[in-house]
């Protein structure tokens, strides 16, 4: 799907369909009766696929910048909270925008004894590591940290658990105008 191998499979144990939902059940499995999961994986080891596969994010997380270029959300969002070490989750921003975008939240234990500036200060960097050398897919130009945590109740976390990146950003709609202002409002985080 784009470039990302989706998981599908097919056998005994996955369900036939879905129940009196007839269209649903042809949108959920290929033209070859696999059921699309959804989630995308990528090879281990490229050379040898005996070594498995890694999580990859979801396939419909992924959106297209206003240039056409697809950003990978599952591959970025990993690499924000690598480089960032702070955070316990980030929301990857930018449907039909010019540039990426993050709300964020931070994790109150690994920033208790940091100041809010110096918070700050270490965004900014994580941002210009994660931005360097990188195509416009791969960079993230603003970042917002959120105080709210995500909400179950809203529907912004899946039952299993996972950010539901699209309801995050339905129910923050006012964030994302923030990231994206022409004159941002100062708790907007730049890349140093």
């Amino acid at each position: 799907v784009g470039d990302k191998l989706e998981i599908r499979v097919k056998g005994p144990n996955v369900t036939p369909g879905y129940y009196r939902q007839p269209e649903l059940t042809a949108a959920t499995f290929d033209e070859e009766g696999y059921y699309r999961s959804g989630d995308a994986v990528r090879l281990i080891d490229p050379d040898d696929p005996n070594r498995g596969m890694l999580f990859d994010g979801r396939i419909a997380e992924n959106f297209k910048l206003l240039t056409g270029t697809w950003v990978a959300v599952g591959s970025l969002r990993t690499r924000l909270l690598s480089a960032a070490g702070f955070l316990s989750d980030a929301v990857i921003c930018g449907q039909d925008a010019e540039y990426v975008a993050a709300l964020a939240w931070l994790n109150p234990a690994e920033t208790r004894d940091l100041a809010g500036d110096e918070v700050r200060e270490r965004l900014a960097q994580a941002l210009a590591r994660i931005n360097e050398g990188a195509g416009s897919a791969m960079r993230i130009e603003r970042l917002l940290l959120l105080e709210a945590p995500p909400s179950l109740d809203a529907g912004e976390i899946t039952d299993k658990g996972y950010l539901n990146q699209r309801r995050c950003l339905e129910c923050r709609a006012a964030e994302v105008v923030r990231l994206y202002a022409a004159d941002p409002d100062p708790e907007v985080v730049r890349p140093a």
